[in-house]
């Protein structure tokens, strides 16, 4: 509906002329307030007819409804007019406040004739989440008043901005316990394979092309060897979403490194064949029931897309963690920027239960540095937090944990390739 102010004011305005023109008796003055009259009157109609938008008709196309986290999206909106014609008319796209036009713009003004359609198109900068278009606002001008007159068209449009995927080269995880299926990851049982594991006498069924030949020729007897079998794994991706567990140091979250790396883990390890789940643990626990293959993959890139940190006070510990939800004896890739000592006790006792656990920890020190003033306050702080973190990762690997340091400023698939895979680990 219109506002009715400029009613109110010129109504206001002929009753003034009015009484002015009585009590001066002067038939001027009140000849003066028909005008007024008149386009109160009809301004007062006009309101009351409000704005018809049922025959305007609106529609939105996306050049994508799923882009990787900084992407754009081109947008192109239609505004046809399937009633009478409209002098003129104003049209805004309700985008988030928090997203960036960078090309385009998100409004268009101009007159509408009787089936005429009006486009325009613009680009949005995402960054990571689920976004929500809701509607549209119009705003039209009648001929004769003027007056305008607002209506809001619903037409949501939802589009998703998953996380980045850095392209891990090489990590070797030593689970205790596998899968039968053939895969890529080292089972602790002999059989065909490629790195050697044992030997055995030779029983009838034993494959002649892993006899073993110098044996023979030292003992006369018949030796096989045996390799070392790769099989599938259970991997679990567990990421702290807790608020004191991430900290936020001016414009940078820790969080939003921690689901890169989320991603980047869980990407590696689907690609490898191996059964991945992932466990948000934030505002409530959020878990990807484990799966295989590339829709699994989709449906991981969208519940990180979605992830936020919580203050929620009843998860504020790790003692709350279903540990049921992980296989038995399975791999778990931990990744948390803010661990202490009481969550140490807690890994300690996942380690007991026969886990096997990475540690990624997102490293915002030497940002954090670089944003405070130089000073003795300044390098004193450095010291205490340098040596605190130290205590927590010398107790994690203590306690057996494979422990990933990653530099914010580096890059993840080039720590973690390293600090992980056979190579690094055999120089380490």
């Amino acid at each position: 509906m219109a506002h009715p102010t400029r009613s109110i004011v010129s109504l206001s305005i002929a009753i003034l002329l009015i009484v002015a023109g009585v009590l001066l008796r002067d038939k001027r003055v009140l000849a003066m307030a028909v005008p007024f009259i008149v386009y109160a009157g009809v301004a007062l109609l006009a309101t009351t007819r409000g704005t018809d938008t049922s025959r305007i008709s609106v529609s939105r196309e996306l050049s994508a409804d799923r882009v990787t986290e900084g992407g754009t999206i081109e947008f192109t909106l239609s505004i046809t007019n399937n009633g009478g014609p409209i002098p003129w008319i104003g049209v805004v796209d309700k985008i988030p406040s928090y997203l960036e036009v960078t090309k385009g713009e998100v409004s268009h003004l101009s007159p509408l004739d009787s089936g005429e359609k009006i486009e325009f198109s613009y680009t949005l900068h995402l960054p990571r989440g689920m976004h929500e278009i809701s509607g549209v606002e119009v705003t039209t001008w009648p001929r004769i008043t003027m007056l305008a007159r607002h209506s809001f068209i619903e037409h949501p449009s939802r589009f998703l901005a998953v996380p980045i995927v850095e392209p891990i080269d090489d990590v070797e995880i030593r689970p205790e316990r596998t899968r039968a299926y053939a895969g890529v990851v080292r089972a602790r049982t002999g059989g065909s394979g490629l790195d050697f594991f044992g030997c055995h006498a030779y029983t009838t069924g034993d494959d002649i092309r892993r006899i073993n030949w110098r044996a023979y020729a030292r003992t006369r007897e018949l030796i096989v060897n045996e390799y070392e079998q790769e099989r599938i794994a259970d991997v679990t991706v567990f990421l702290d979403a807790r608020d004191r567990a991430n900290p936020r140091i001016g414009g940078q979250r820790a969080f939003d490194y921690a689901v890169r790396a989320a991603a980047s883990m869980c990407d590696y390890f689907i690609k490898e064949g191996n059964s991945v789940g992932l466990f948000i643990y934030g505002e409530y626990m959020n878990w990807t029931f484990p799966g295989y293959g590339k829709n699994q993959m989709r449906r991981i890139l969208d519940s990180l897309a979605q992830a936020d940190t919580s203050d929620k006070e009843v998860f504020d510990d790790l003692q709350a963690v279903p540990t049921r939800l992980f296989p038995p004896r399975s791999q778990l890739v931990m990744i948390s920027a803010g661990l202490d000592e009481h969550d140490v006790e807690v890994i300690g006792v996942l380690r007991a239960r026969g886990y096997r656990i990475i540690a990624i920890i997102p490293d915002m020190l030497a940002y954090e540095v670089s944003q405070i003033q130089q000073g003795e306050a300044r390098d004193l702080a450095l010291r205490i937090i340098s040596l605190r973190r130290r205590i927590i990762i010398d107790a994690l690997m203590n306690i057996g944990v494979e422990v990933v340091q990653w530099d914010i400023n580096d890059s993840l698939a080039g720590v973690v390739s390293w600090t992980l895979s056979r190579r690094g680990r055999r120089i380490a």
